[in-house]
């Protein structure tokens, strides 16, 4: 199916999350995206995640150790719209396949850069991961959590990356449009991790942002937007603005709580001290009930919540299937999946999922034919 970004031809040399993950999003949309990796493949396909974040890509097997494959790289991308990669700057400066070399190939390539930190800060050269950065930059100190900083498995900062350096290529590609030359964009990890957290970091002289210091020792986080334990289960409860609390004060009978001085800025804005209170009223009237009695009646009165799920049940909840939000797919390595469906759909321009992960080297032939380098 016809996707916006039809046309566009895109090499993928990303390693990690980021890179590939954006990658595969432009290959939805209807890029044709050249992944290269070494040959025998690249050591990450021991990570199953690989072959969701590769799918839909052709296959090209070549050593950038070795200068003649460098060379055939520079002259993919000569015939590249963007490229995409994940290299620190001084690994960029030692392949040979950095902007100012691949510029004067290509002045119509859009380069897109996704290394861990931005190259113009003093961690430019420093290592890093998704894990890190988001230790770094707060994500991790921002749970919420009774004890300070908590690990999170899902790695935001690389998905946030990933979202971002496809708004910042597809502004390029409009961009390019008019003046005919491409340019070089940069998304770090730590953009990405900035990007995941922006509603935190909104201040004010009336305006309290998310991220906030919170006391040690507190026994619950934000207390109506968590985790509740009702009679049988537990429940979500996202009352994430003041509308939200109030519909929840006049539900549970405790109008009062509206008017309480200390809640006046709720949700966000509670002051930490008085978090202990609240709970003190919510958490028994919560646990009085059943998860089904609670999420049916807040739900009824316009109060944002959900039952806490095992995969299982998030897999047949209907709202997935009208969404369409996973798709079965037939993958050479894995079999049968079920994977995540398109992120978004543009009207004219559906874009679609375009098959399993490729064999390493799948594509190399061809590619290569293209190029004027096989016969």
């Amino acid at each position: 199916m016809a996707g916006v970004l039809d046309g566009v031809t895109v090499l993928d040399l990303a390693g990690e999350i980021a890179g590939p993950y954006a990658c595969m999003l432009m290959a939805c949309m209807g890029a044709r995206v050249i992944k290269v990796e070494p040959p025998g493949g690249s050591p990450e396909r021991a990570d199953p995640r690989f072959y969701l974040w590769n799918r839909g890509k052709e296959s090209v097997a070549l050593d950038l150790g070795q200068p003649r494959d460098r060379e055939m790289v520079a002259r993919l991308a000569g015939r590249s719209d963007i490229l995409v990669q994940s290299w620190g700057p001084s690994e960029a400066e030692a392949l040979g396949l950095h902007y100012q070399a691949l510029h004067p190939l290509n002045p119509r390539l859009i380069y897109c850069a996704a290394p861990p930190y931005p190259s113009n800060t003093p961690l430019a050269y420093a290592p890093g991961d998704a894990h890190t950065v988001a230790a770094e930059f707060g994500i991790m100190a921002d749970q919420g959590a009774p004890d300070g900083p908590t690990f999170i498995y899902a790695p935001l900062a690389a998905y946030g990356a990933a979202f971002t350096l496809c708004l910042a290529a597809s502004a390029a590609l409009l961009w390019r449009e008019d003046s005919g030359l491409g340019q070089k964009v940069e998304v770090s990890l730590a953009h990405g991790a900035i990007a995941m957290q922006s509603a935190q970091f909104v201040y004010g002289p009336d305006l309290r942002g998310r991220g906030s210091p919170r006391r040690q020792g507190i026994r619950v986080g934000i207390p109506v937007y968590r985790l509740f334990k009702a009679k049988d289960g537990w429940f979500f409860l996202a009352c994430g603005n003041n509308t939200f609390f109030n519909k929840l004060c006049i539900l549970l009978g405790r109008p009062e709580l509206a008017e309480d001085e200390r809640y006046r800025d709720a949700p966000w804005g509670i002051p930490v001290e008085h978090y202990d209170a609240l709970a003190d009223v919510v958490e028994p009237i919560f646990s009085a009930e059943s998860v089904e009695y609670w999420v049916t009646l807040l739900i009824g009165n316009d109060i944002p919540c959900a039952p806490v799920e095992d995969r299982a049940q998030y897999l047949r909840h209907p709202q997935l299937a009208v969404n369409q939000t996973f798709v079965p797919l037939e993958d050479a390595f894995l079999g049968p999946t079920l994977q995540m469906g398109m992120p978004l759909w543009m009207r004219g321009a559906l874009g679609s999922v375009r098959g399993g992960c490729p064999q390493p080297g799948q594509h190399t032939e061809q590619v290569l034919r293209e190029l004027g380098l096989r016969q």
